[in-house]
C-alpha cells in the first residue's frame, strides 16, 4: 500500500531535526493567523472493529481510500 501511495507514510520532523531558528517557529513565527475552523461530522451507519494487526489496519486504510475518506 505504501509503495503505491507513499504519502500515507508520514515522517515527523522536529525543530532540532531541521535545525530551525526558534524565533521563526510556532505561533510567534507564523505569518498566518487562523480566522475560522470548520468542523466536519461524519455520520456512520455502521461500525467496524479491527484487531490492530498490520493486515487489519492496511485493509481499513484501503477501504478509506476507496470511499474517498482519505488519500
Amino acid at each position: 500500500l505504501y509503495e503505491k501511495r507513499p504519502y500515507l507514510n508520514l515522517t515527523e520532523w522536529s525543530v532540532k531535526d531541521v535545525d530551525a531558528d526558534l524565533e521563526q517557529v510556532g505561533l510567534s513565527g507564523s505569518p498566518t493567523k487562523v480566522k475560522r475552523i470548520e468542523n466536519v461530522v461524519f455520520q456512520a451507519k455502521e461500525s467496524k472493529q479491527i484487531t490492530g494487526s498490520d493486515n487489519d489496519i492496511e485493509e481499513l486504510v484501503k477501504e478509506l481510500i476507496a470511499n474517498h475518506t482519505i488519500g
